[in-house]
């Protein structure tokens, strides 16, 4: 798996891992003998699916024109990565834009490959988060969501199926937050890995 993200983002990488492993993205990855957008591994005989996993969005709410949010990365498999390559020569090839999660939804989409269909956990939590713990712990639809009001709630808008909120909303094996910078991404992993000081517990 290739996994995209910037600076700001903080993985936890043994909860990526869990997830990749799952049975349920084992049986996704794996591709049915009529399917058109297989690759053959070069180390393994088995065809494989292209998988786009992540934050799944639908842009301005159109679910015609879903794509895996860039803030909390996004992971293509082998086959999905060696179908985006060979797209790229004829996708927006001098395309300038920061919207770059929404141009490799397009090229994939141009490529027969659309964002996994649910990477939530069983229970209805996020694994893959567009912002930090703590938005995600107090956000309330109609709060803003990066906008003044309910009417510029992007979140809302571009979110597919049930948001949940309060601590619901995140999955106890949770895999990414955006806009984890600095002294909070330093925090963060202390808490997780059991490295604060006594002081703080």
């Amino acid at each position: 798996y290739f996994h995209i993200g910037g600076d700001d983002l903080y993985l936890l990488v043994e909860n990526f891992r869990l997830y990749l492993e799952s049975n349920e993205i084992r049986r996704a990855s794996r591709a049915d003998d009529d399917d058109t957008t297989t690759t053959t591994t070069t180390t393994n005989v088995q065809k494989q699916r292209p998988l786009y996993l992540g934050r799944r969005f639908a842009r301005h709410g159109d679910e015609n024109l879903f794509f895996n949010s860039g803030g909390s990365g996004y992971a293509l498999n082998k086959a999905a990565l060696k179908l985006l390559v060979a797209s790229l020569p004829h996708c927006f090839p001098r395309a300038v834009t920061s919207a770059e999660d929404v141009m490799v939804a397009t090229c994939l989409r141009r490529m027969g490959v659309f964002p996994y269909d649910d990477t939530k956990d069983e229970n209805g939590g996020e694994r893959f988060m567009p912002f930090t713990p703590g938005f995600h712990l107090t956000y309330r639809p109609g709060d803003g969501g990066g906008g003044s009001g309910a009417n510029d709630d992007w979140y809302l808008a571009y979110s597919v199926g049930e948001l949940k909120v309060g601590y619901d909303h995140c999955s106890e094996r949770s895999v990414a937050f955006h806009y984890v910078r600095g002294d909070l991404m330093k925090r963060m992993h202390a808490i997780l890995y059991g490295l604060c000081d006594e002081d703080y517990e």
